[in-house]
């Protein structure tokens, strides 16, 4: 009987609701990206989003790692309170809406390949996707917060 081998890398492990929640959001940004880019018929619109595509499908991996951070430093339910999990949570915020854009912006070059069959205004739609997803949030760095000093205590006057 044939042994099975323990693979390389153990499967990840389930992450807790709250950073389940950001890697299901993106998730579903980027597929909704690709199923925009499998509708287009025009051959040249459609091959260019599926290199943009391939590009969101880089950042998801990169949301699934930072989650796994987050998770590994504040396991939560609802909220989070330290600070690096919180500059994730920031991080993974950014993601979420650029991916958010993204397909937005997709969604309108779909709309304008049905109704321009010569692509002009599509041409400008695709340099505007590209070079928003050149630049979404995972790899940009964070506006830096300043970080809460500690809390001073308030002393309170004996009135005599």
């Amino acid at each position: 009987m044939p042994r099975l081998r323990p693979s390389a890398e153990p499967p990840p492990a389930p992450l807790s609701r709250y950073w389940k929640t950001y890697v299901a959001d993106c998730t579903e940004q980027v597929h909704r990206f690709h199923r925009i880019t499998e509708v287009i018929t025009a051959v040249q619109i459609r091959s260019w989003l599926a290199e943009i595509g391939k590009r969101l499908d880089t950042e998801l991996e990169a949301v699934h790692r930072l989650a796994a951070v987050g998770d590994s430093i504040e396991p939560a339910r609802f909220r989070i309170t330290e600070p690096p999990a919180k500059r994730i949570a920031n991080r993974l915020d950014k993601a979420k809406s650029s991916l958010k854009r993204s397909v937005d912006q997709a969604a309108e070059i779909a709309e304008q390949a049905v109704l321009d069959p010569t692509h002009d205004d599509v041409r400008v739609h695709l340099q505007v996707l590209g070079e928003q997803v050149g630049r979404l949030a995972i790899a940009a760095p964070l506006e830096e917060d300043p970080e809460p000093g500690p809390r001073r205590r308030r002393w309170r006057r004996s009135v005599s």
